[in-house]
């Protein structure tokens, strides 16, 4: 996972299906995971840009079953109160 401080709050850029998993679970096993957790208890804004989120790549090809548990994965994040960047790069 990286991570970037921006003038929106902070935002991750890049998040791989072992730390999106993990993250959706509120278990922070990287000082990246940590650090996301530790802002949103903060009350600060976290943000993740969509092109970041890497289970997005195996749309076409990962079974229904499997992608389905990554669609659930983002919308647990958006419920802990991480947004969608749209319009960033």
């Amino acid at each position: 996972m990286t991570l970037e401080r921006r003038r929106e709050g902070l935002v991750i850029t890049s998040l791989p299906l072992q730390d999106m998993a993990l993250l959706s679970l509120a278990v922070p096993l990287s000082p990246e995971g940590e650090a996301v957790l530790a802002a949103l208890l903060r009350g600060e804004k976290v943000f993740v840009l969509p092109q970041g989120l890497e289970y997005k790549r195996y749309r076409r090809t990962a079974p229904r079953g499997v992608y389905e548990k990554f669609t659930a994965m983002e919308r647990r994040l958006r419920e802990m109160g991480i947004g969608l960047l749209r319009g960033h790069t």
